[in-house]
């Protein structure tokens, strides 16, 4: 049996298990993926910490409610402002190499960026736009050679394991059934035939998968960002929050690819300007920041302007930045690709779905409400997001509670106290036929992008819930049938949290962050400054299938 089991390889994962096995406790990594292949690498812009003279932490705190629409916890987010900068300077030391000024020698300062919703600049980046690259390259390299860790690439973790009220390990398939593959239907089996799960013991188990931007049709999240922590946590009984609050990103590249590429803000940072479709700079009259206005409120001006005028795409102007290829090479590359030249051409821009603000509810030490289960990174509920995520932010989080849990481990088993919230208990399935084919992923896709992306409302949210509740029957008693099937697995995550998504956003009736209802559109602090969590009925110790 091993000490620590983490479920993924992102930053958050990384470092939990790092710092673990730095403690003496054995740690085995599981991937469903291969090692690097996290949506950390993904991440452009950077890590957001108060390093330089004229900032602080408590800047940064400010920073951090102010754009997480008051419901953030101040705990949480002393606790990420005020380690950050040691955690920053402790994957430095590691390895990781970030941008400076001047010559870009190790005496030079860093170089610092400016993103939505700082008062300043503060945010590091590595390789002008490749952060997340380098942060993962840096973890993997420690981690891949420290002695105290094992590594397992290609399994998939099934469902929690418990025993006595405690979490004891997964249940899981392991890679000889397959490599992880993208099935267009639910009933496209793995590659290599089918393999039994096998459980896989530990006295701790870490869930660090990432978030669940392939719920939605038009995403920046790779395909491996299905929900799968979060609905494995919900199965086993765990409280999970705030999943109403997907953050859509202003500035995804409009283009057939999927994922969308990202167009960092770090780009408005150095000067772009959103431009509508007759030139007009916008967003002064939206926000007092004008283009470097926290997400939510860039993101819904964009929506609203496309819906009001018929559009799918506005524009963003970065012909002013100096040096585009140098300072942003990655999103130089994408340009390219798709035929742009960003020094020339105006960049056409839509939002994206990009980043779930919550997730598996946990205390300032990463534990989840079920003793032995660990959350860390974007499938965990932290408190610090609040309703919206401050740009670059995530990174840090990932290193901050995945250094506070592995701490936490070497102490005895225990639950977090659960914040103050209103409990939605998980209804019983209502069972269909098993005859009709359960859905495939981008059926689930197209729905919530539809009726439950950037502008919601009570009557799409309703036929989302209708819809997804039939098709959470007809997946659990297509699984029970062909329980190791990889791609009915994947839909199985994603209607999960989908539906958690659509039941929590039409509870919600107003508009705050990330959550946006048009027939609730103002924000409503008297009845809704308060978080919406989701329990699993009649939970037992029994594997979840």
């Amino acid at each position: 049996m091993t000490d620590v089991l983490v479920l993924g390889s992102g930053v958050a994962g990384l470092t939990a298990a790092r710092t673990a096995a730095d403690a003496g406790l054995s740690v085995t990594i599981l991937t469903k993926g291969e090692m690097a292949a996290s949506a950390t690498r993904y991440a452009q812009g950077g890590v957001a910490a108060a390093l330089s003279p004229g900032d602080s932490p408590a800047l940064h705190f400010s920073d951090t409610l102010s754009a997480g629409g008051g419901l953030c916890d101040p705990e949480a987010v002393r606790v990420l402002v005020g380690e950050g900068p040691d955690r920053l300077r402790e994957l430095m030391a590691l390895g990781a190499s970030f941008d400076r000024t001047g010559d870009g020698g190790a005496g030079a300062p860093l170089a610092l960026a400016r993103e939505g919703g700082h008062s300043l600049a503060r945010v590091v980046h590595a390789g002008g736009d490749a952060t997340g690259f380098e942060v993962e390259r840096a973890l993997v390299a420690a981690t891949a050679g420290h002695p105290g860790v094992t590594i397992e690439e290609g399994w998939l973790a099934l469902s929690l394991y418990t025993e006595n009220g405690h979490v004891a390990g997964v249940m899981a398939v392991p890679p000889s059934a397959g490599s992880w593959v993208d099935g267009s239907r639910a009933g496209v089996g793995p590659v290599g035939g089918a393999t039994a799960p096998v459980l896989v013991p530990a006295r701790h188990v870490v869930l660090a998968c990432g978030g669940a931007g392939q719920l939605f049709s038009v995403t920046t999240n790779p395909a491996l960002s299905t929900g799968d922590g979060v609905a494995m946590a919900l199965a086993a009984g765990a409280a999970v929050a705030d999943v109403e609050f997907m953050q859509f990103h202003p500035t995804a590249l409009h283009h057939p690819a999927m994922p969308r590429p990202l167009l960092s803000e770090a780009l408005r940072g150095e000067g772009a300007v959103l431009r509508d479709e007759q030139g007009v700079a916008f967003m002064a009259a939206d926000h007092p920041l004008a283009d470097l206005a926290p997400r939510d409120v860039v993101s819904r001006a964009i929506a609203r302007r496309l819906v009001e005028r018929g559009l799918d795409h506005l524009w963003l102007d970065a012909t002013g930045i100096d040096d585009f290829p140098h300072r942003f090479p990655t999103i130089w590359a994408h340009c390219r690709d798709a035929g742009l030249d960003p020094t020339r051409d105006w960049l056409p821009v839509a939002p994206a779905a990009h980043y779930l603000c919550g997730g598996v509810v946990t205390d300032v030490d990463g534990a989840a409400s079920l003793p032995g289960l660990w959350a860390c990174g974007e499938v965990a509920c932290t408190g610090v997001h609040g309703a919206n995520r401050l740009a670059s932010n995530s990174l840090l989080e990932g290193l901050v509670f995945g250094a506070r849990a592995a701490d936490a481990m070497v102490g005895p088993l225990r639950a977090a106290r659960l914040r103050e919230s209103d409990v939605m208990t998980w209804p019983p399935d209502v069972r269909r036929p098993p005859s009709i084919d359960p859905p495939s992923a981008d059926d689930v896709r197209g729905l919530m992008w539809r009726h439950c992306g950037l502008l919601r409302d009570g009557r799409g949210l309703d036929q989302v819930i209708a819809r997804l509740d039939a098709w959470h029957a007809l997946v659990r008693t297509a699984v029970q049938v062909r329980g190791t099937d990889r791609g009915l697995q994947r839909v199985r995550s994603i209607v999960t949290v989908g539906l958690m998504i659509a039941r929590a956003a039409l509870r919600r009736t107003e508009s705050r962050g990330g959550h946006f209802r048009t027939d609730f559109p103002d924000r409503d602090d008297i009845k809704w400054r308060k978080h919406i969590s989701d329990v699993q009925r009649n939970r037992d110790s029994r594997p979840s299938n």
